[in-house]
């Protein structure tokens, strides 16, 4: 069985060391490794090392979305090598960009032997996101690349004010699960064996869309283009969609995912990507009587979606 990767993002102050100490000292048994980038700004103290079993390897000497990226993967290896856990979490500098951490974990086949990207944690500073998020980029690409977002330190909003701030967590990570925290206190185990990176556990609500064809604009800097459709994809054409998109948008094209019916193909295939990194494979069969829809999720900068849509139904049939 693969071991789990949680890695946990979100702004400077945002609650991460927080989080983190809940899930290591939460009651059940797990015994984490960790990877902690830029150590002295996390703030794990003497108490939480000594007291604990984890292993804990620190990065220091820059992000791991650029200059350790390397530096993690020799990490992984040394963690890997001494084995004794059996959950990992990947603690990144408040200025990081998850994309490039999760696409490490999708170039490396022998790390995917061992190791499953299982959920990226964004934790939100309640308090202070509604004046960072439009001069700090890196808010963004986190909160549109995470699958659970922590809306932290709700005990300094109103009732009115929490409401709003979910609400513009909500148009920027349209995708991911809510959640409102003081202080991180909630159930840790939620965060762990999501499987929201894994092609076998992913799905794809319709939401009830009657429309063949749905997309939905957020806001001017993230889009979640949602698209379904009962006619058949030509596999050929797709993959030539998804490859001009990707030439097209490069890192704008922050998360994309779907469940596609294929033609001549009994089985569903299912595929997600990263930025210029996409895997896929067929999977379970169609159910008898269960409607063959595909169904896509993109989540990027700025996509012109009626342009998205028309490349779309061209590979339909």
């Amino acid at each position: 069985m693969k071991i789990p990767v949680t890695v946990l993002t979100g702004y400077l102050g945002a609650g991460k060391t927080t989080l983190l100490r809940r899930m290591l000292t939460a009651p059940g048994g797990r015994r984490y490794a960790v990877i902690v980038n830029e150590f002295a700004e996390l703030g794990i103290d003497s108490e939480l090392i000594e007291n604990r079993d984890e292993q804990v390897i620190q990065l220091s000497n820059g992000c791991l979305c650029c200059s350790v990226r390397g530096d993690l993967l020799h990490s992984l290896e040394i963690l890997l090598e001494k084995g004794g856990f059996d959950a990992l979490v990947i603690e990144t500098t408040g200025l990081a960009n998850p994309a490039p951490i999760a696409q490490t974990f999708m170039l490396d086949d022998d790390l995917n032997d061992d190791l499953v990207l299982d959920s990226v944690v964004c934790v939100v500073d309640g308090a202070h996101i509604e004046s960072y998020w439009k001069r700090h980029p890196e808010i963004v690409q986190q909160l549109a690349f995470a699958d659970t977002v922590l809306l932290n330190k709700v005990e300094t909003l109103t009732g009115s004010q929490a409401d709003a701030v979910e609400g513009l967590l909500r148009r920027l990570s349209p995708q991911a699960e809510h959640f409102r925290t003081r202080h991180c206190d909630l159930d840790v185990s939620i965060l762990t064996g999501r499987g929201s990176f894994t092609l076998e556990t992913l799905r794809l609500e319709n939401g009830g869309q009657s429309k063949p064809i749905l997309l939905h604009r957020h806001d001017d800097e993230v889009v979640s283009v949602s698209l379904t459709t009962e006619k058949e994809v030509v596999p050929d054409r797709f993959m030539g969609f998804i490859q001009t998109l990707q030439r097209e948008y490069g890192e704008d094209l922050i998360r994309y995912k779907g469940i596609l019916a294929f033609t001549n193909e009994p089985r569903r295939f299912v595929f997600q990507g990263v930025q210029a990194m996409a895997d896929g494979d067929v999977q379970r069969l169609w159910a008898d009587g269960e409607p063959r829809v595909s169904k896509l999720v993109f989540i990027g900068r700025n996509l012109e979606s009626e342009a998205l849509r028309s490349s779309f139904e061209a590979c339909l049939r």
